[in-house]
C-alpha cells in the first residue's frame, strides 16, 4: 500500500510540475496539514469524552449487568460454550461493547478468543465458537456508532448522529447474513474450520 501512495504522490507532483501549477500544488499541501491537524484535535477531545464514558461504564459494572441480561440470547449463538460462565461472560462483555459502539470491543474480543482457546483448544466447539464470535464481531452491528458520529461532528456535519439508524440496519443485516452463512456451512458433511 506504501507503494501506491508513493506513487500516486510523485505522478501528482510530476503533472503539477509539467503543468505550471507548483504554487497550487505548495497550497494544497499546506491547506491539507492544516486541515489534518485541526481534525485531530477535534477528533482528541470527542474520543477522550467516549473512552470516559466506557470507563465508567465497565467500573460502575454497567457492561457486566448487560452481560449477565445477555446470556441466554448468547447462548443460542454459543450452544457449545453457552455452560462455561468465564467464556460466556468474555463473550457478552465483547459483544455488548460492539453494540455500543466502544473502543474496547477489540481487546475484549482477544480476552473471549483467548479463554475460548485455552478451555476448548482447536476443537470443533471450540472453532465453531471462535468464528461465530468473528463473524459478530466483524459484521458491526452497532446501536451507537461514537467513531463515525465524533468523525462527522469534527467535519462540521449538521447532524452527525443520522447515519446512526442506517449504520444498525447495516449491521444487523450483515451479522444475520452472516451468522446465516457460517450455519449453513457449517452443517455440510465434512466441514472443518
Amino acid at each position: 500500500m506504501n507503494a501506491v501512495w508513493l506513487v500516486l504522490i510523485i505522478s501528482g507532483c510530476v503533472v503539477a510540475l509539467l503543468a505550471g501549477n507548483v504554487d497550487v500544488l505548495m497550497s494544497s499541501v499546506l491547506e491539507g496539514a492544516y486541515d489534518a491537524v485541526e481534525l485531530v484535535i477535534g477528533l482528541a477531545g470527542i474520543f477522550c469524552l467516549w473512552v470516559g464514558i466506557e470507563r465508567l461504564a465497565n467500573e460502575s459494572g454497567l457492561i457486566d449487568a448487560l452481560a449477565r441480561v445477555s446470556k441466554p440470547v448468547l447462548g443460542l449463538l454459543f450452544p457449545y460454550v453457552k455452560d462455561e460462565d468465564k467464556i460466556m461472560g468474555a463473550i457478552s462483555a465483547t459483544i455488548i461493547s460492539n453494540i455500543l459502539g466502544l473502543s474496547s470491543q477489540t481487546p475484549l474480543g482477544l480476552k473471549a478468543m483467548a479463554e475460548i482457546k485455552q478451555i476448548h483448544g482447536e476443537t470443533y466447539k471450540g472453532l465453531h465458537s471462535m468464528i461465530t464470535l468473528v463473524v459478530i464481531s466483524a459484521a458491526g452491528f452497532c446501536i451507537f456508532p461514537s467513531g463515525v458520529i465524533a468523525l462527522r461532528a469534527a467535519l462540521g456535519s449538521r447532524n452527525p448522529g443520522i447515519v446512526a439508524g442506517p449504520t444498525a440496519a447495516a449491521g444487523f443485516i450483515s451479522t444475520c447474513a452472516g451468522l446465516l452463512v457460517h450455519r449453513v456451512l457449517s452443517k455440510r458433511p465434512g466441514f472443518k474450520p
